[in-house]
Order: C-alpha cells, then structure tokens, then sequence
C-alpha cells in the first residue's frame, strides 16, 4: 500500500496537483512553492573563483576537509582538487558516478545518472566500494550531501531524500519549487540544507524538518541558457559551488558561518580580483571599479540574461596590481537584469546588474 501512495505521490510531484510524498504522508507543499516565490532572491558573499577541473561540464562538488572533488557530467571522471588556487593534486576515472558528490568523513559519494545508483568510494584510487539502487517514486539520483549521520539525495522528480549508507530511505522533504531533473547540487551547513537548480540558476536555503525554504540566493556565475548551476557542497566554513555550461567554474561563498573569517586568513590569500558596481539598481549609469593584486589581462564585458553580449567595455593588459573604475553609460539599452562580466588571466567574475527605467528617457 505504502509503494502504491508512493507512485500516486511521484505524478503528484510531477504536476498533476500540488501534492507530494513527505514522511509517510501526503502533504500539501503549494505554501512551500508560494513562500520560496515571494522571498526576496539574495547575492551571495563571493570571496573566491577559479576554473573548475572538469573541462567538458563541471557537474558535482565535494570538500574532504582538505581537498576539493570535482567531476564531469559526461564522462566518469574524477579530480582532487587544492581548494586555494584550484590547482589539480591528481585524477581518476571510476567506473560510476557523474553527477552530484559528497564526502561522509571517511568516503566519497557520488550519483549516477545513467544507472540511477549511489555509489561508495575509496578515496585513495576511486575503486567503487559500493553502489545501491535507491526506491526512490520516479526519476534517478542527482543533488548529494552528508549531515554528519545521513546522506541526503536530490532525486530528479524532485523531492528530497535523507539515507542512510546502506542505501535504505528514512525520509523525504518536499523540494523548494519544482523542476525537471532537479535538484542539482546538495550540501549540508551543519543546520540548513542548501539545494540548487540548474534551470532558474537559483539556490535554496531549506529547513530539514520540513523542506520550508528560508532564503533564496542568486548562484554566482550561473545565466539561465547559459552557464548551469550544479554541484554545491560545505566544507564547514564556507559553501562551494560549481557552474557548467559555456564555462567551468567554481565557486567560494562565505553564508556567515562561525570562525569563516579565521580559517581562510589561516589558509587561502586574499582573492587576486574584486569586481564593484556602484549604483546597483542604476537608470542611465553605474560605476564599475575592479581591484587587481597583480597585474593581468583583463576583459571586461556587459551580457545580457540570455547570455547574449551587450558591449566590451575593456579589453587590454594591465601591467600594474591596483584599482581601476569605469563608468558605463547604459542608454539605449532597455531596462533589466544584465551581467557584468570580469575575466582575467585565471578568474571570471560576474556580477548582476538592474538597469530601471523612470519615466521618458
């Protein structure tokens, strides 16, 4: 009886009403989808980038305590990564596993898209220690994290589901908002689950006990069309994430956790690029200043929210670490969300810019 209010819940899920399978029960979540649309979207505290390992499409995340996983999304393969310069420490190629990643203290742990498995790895060599084929109502495994007892799996239907290593389902939340072949990325802050979506480029900040969504944060680097938000995982002191898409990279973001500021002053240098954009909202013109710690080829660009480039504002080499500013003059453009885009010898940076329009121009 339980599998068959199971499959009932999964077309639920899948739009035919606003129903989903949470903790044994049918609930409704159309509160939890009107919550997550009417909060306010937030910019994260980005303090670090760099290019991702995975060349083809940067897809999953994981933090080990000292090194940074990352995978592809096409092929099965692994780095360990150095989470100061992005730097590759070394490579595998598993048999399995190409999609989201996390670490349980001792193993690494990765979804498998093409099989619809969870597989256990050793991290010495990648070998598969072992796979499980998890119930889940419909669609296969995507988004992972571990809470330090439980893994936590993001299934493509959907919902959102806590395991144990053995593979067995103790309970499922509702999902944020609903997708296709979402959630993407998982990852676990020691309080909050933090679920991200590929299709609106949109990360979610969720309370376990019940899915309810409490904040709602902009992915850095991620254009809908254009660059896809996928992997996240939490080292502790920050959250990372991954975009893949036209560019692979990755991302460090400070959400406040304590003792962040201590441990990257222990361990990474100051970011070699900041990007600034004064006034944000803007009308005819905004003031955009960078800070360079060394010098370096510098593009910077304006795009579009379809990834369609607007303009090149800068395009040359400074030879010179320090400040620079330039001020865009954004008519004729239209009113909108547009990027400012930042790209150096070994960074890119965006930023999302609001250009109003008051009255006749």
């Amino acid at each position: 009886m339980q599998k068959y209010l199971l499959f009932i819940a999964s077309l639920i899920g899948l739009g035919f009403t606003t129903m989903t399978y949470m903790d044994g029960v049918l609930v409704r979540t159309s509160d939890n989808y009107i919550s997550a649309e009417r909060l306010p979207i937030r910019q994260f505290n980005v303090i670090d980038s760099f290019p991702a390992a995975a060349s083809g499409y940067s897809m999953g995340l994981a933090c080990d305590g000292k090194y940074l996983w990352n995978n592809e999304t096409f092929i099965y393969w692994f780095a360990r990564m150095d989470t100061v310069n992005g730097s590759i420490i070394n490579t595998f190629t598993p048999v399995l596993g190409n999609r989201d990643m996390t670490f349980d203290g001792q193993y690494l742990w990765a979804s498998d898209w093409q099989t619809g498995s969870i597989n256990k790895y050793d991290t010495s060599n990648c070998s598969v220690i072992a796979t499980y084929y998890p119930q889940f109502s419909a669609g296969k495994p995507n988004g992972m994290a571990w809470d330090g007892a439980y893994l936590w799996v993001g299934e493509e239907s959907g919902n959102i589901y806590k395991m144990t290593t053995t593979g067995d389902i103790v309970r499922s939340i509702p999902p944020p908002v609903y997708y296709s072949y979402e959630p993407r990325g998982l990852a676990f802050d020691g309080q909050y689950l933090w679920v991200g979506y590929q299709s609106s480029g949109l990360i979610y900040k969720v309370d376990t006990t019940n899915g309810a969504v409490l904040e709602v944060y902009s992915a850095p680097g991620a254009v809908p069309g254009w660059r896809f938000q996928q992997g996240l995982d939490c080292d502790g002191y920050f959250l990372w994430s991954t975009v893949g898409g036209s560019v692979q990279m990755i991302y460090q973001i400070d959400i406040g956790l304590p003792g962040a500021e201590e441990h990257k002053n222990k361990i990474a240098p100051q970011p070699r690029v900041k990007l600034i954009v004064n006034p944000n909202p803007f009308v005819k013109s905004t003031n955009i200043s960078f800070i360079l710690k060394s010098g370096a080829n510098v593009r910077l660009s304006i795009v579009d929210a379809g990834g369609r480039a607007i303009a090149t504002l800068i395009e040359r080499k400074f030879l010179q670490p320090g400040s620079y500013e330039y001020t865009w003059q954004s008519t004729p453009i239209q009113s909108g969300i547009y990027f400012i885009l930042l790209e150096t010898d070994d960074r890119i940076t965006l930023r999302k810019i609001v250009r109003l329009q008051l009255g006749r121009e």
